[in-house]
């Protein structure tokens, strides 16, 4: 505990980090602290239940909604896309499977390409961004144009393949996508302080998004309300929570969920993916991260210790550096 309070006031004080640092094991909490602040204008602090986006960190909860509709009979990992969304023909190959867009091997177009985007700072979209409140209001952006390649080739990170996997949620279940989450993932996760909250309809206790040490935040920067590829909220405890719930088979089923966590695709020499999860080859550990226009965010299982590491910044990649101190110190 010692250890992890110095290492963590260490890195917040040279880095300037804002955000919460969370360590658990089976028993609870073991380290948890929130630095900076929520509201900069206003000087509200986070605190230990402050709520922050976690950018592409979502995109693991949407595998996990792939997963419950493929638990539930309504969905295999082998369908062929042109079986279940024909229309969706044009940028993504028919014959790419529900399994490739899983593990970013589809192919498909990508409304947001990081392979080929030469200035993020200043990306735009042909929709407003207070159009886009559900992966299927995205499809427009989608229209006119050709895969990146053929299924299967390669690995290529896509957040346009997980706005597909979102709205085939949408229309296989009847629900929005958001709901859909909330009642299949979140809520048996026992994550009640999370979801997908509006800019213009935040609740309590959420932190601003900082662009720069000012007071510049993100609210024009992204969709008005996340959806497939990246915008949920979450808090610590509910991150906790949800690490606890997965290992433990309240979301999917024994035997899915070790099939769901196997390495899919090989990325480098020390990280492989599967369904929506990184994988650390050295010691096994699993870990969903997130950055974005005032975002940082990693979090992580460590099997070997039953550790449960989250770090949710509000700037930036607001985690790195925390996320380093505290993963040397338990290394260490």
């Amino acid at each position: 505990m010692e250890r992890l309070t110095v290492a963590a006031e260490t890195a917040a004080a040279v880095s300037g980090f804002t955000g919460t640092v969370a360590v658990s094991d089976a028993s609870g909490p073991i380290f948890r602290k929130a630095f900076g602040y929520r509201n900069r204008a206003d000087m509200l602090p986070n605190d230990e239940g402050t709520r922050f986006a976690i950018a592409s960190g979502t995109k693991p909860f949407t595998a996990l909604g792939i997963g419950r509709l493929v638990q539930e009979g309504k969905l295999t990992l082998s369908a062929p896309v042109g079986d279940v969304a024909q229309d969706f023909a044009g940028w993504i190959d028919p014959s790419a499977t529900i399994g490739q867009l899983l593990t970013h091997r589809s192919g498909c177009y990508d409304y947001l390409d990081e392979e080929t985007m030469e200035d993020y700072d200043n990306f735009r979209v042909a929709l407003p961004w207070y159009d886009l409140e559900t992966p299927s209001d995205y499809l427009p952006l989608f229209a006119g144009h050709a895969p990146k390649f053929d299924p299967g080739e390669r690995f290529s990170y896509s957040n346009g393949g997980y706005v597909a996997l979102g709205a085939l949620i949408e229309r296989i279940s009847g629900q929005r996508y958001r709901d859909f989450i909330k009642a299949e993932v979140l809520d048996p996760a026992g994550m009640t302080d999370s979801g997908f909250f509006a800019f213009d309809a935040l609740p309590s206790n959420v932190a601003a998004g900082y662009l720069d040490g000012g007071l510049r935040t993100n609210v024009y920067r992204l969709p008005i309300r996340g959806g497939g590829d990246g915008g949920m909220y979450t808090t610590a405890a509910d991150l906790d929570a949800f690490w606890r719930s997965l290992l433990g088979h309240r979301i999917l089923r024994e035997g899915l969920l070790e099939d769901w966590l196997s390495p899919r695709a090989e990325i480098s020499e020390r990280t492989s993916y599967a369904y929506g999860f990184y994988r650390r080859k050295k010691d096994g550990s699993y870990y969903i991260v997130g950055s974005d226009h005032g975002v940082g965010f990693d979090s992580r299982y460590l099997p070997e210790r039953d550790l449960v590491v989250s770090i949710l910044s509000n700037e930036s990649d607001g985690e790195e550096a925390m996320r380093d101190a505290i993963l040397g110190c338990l290394d260490g």
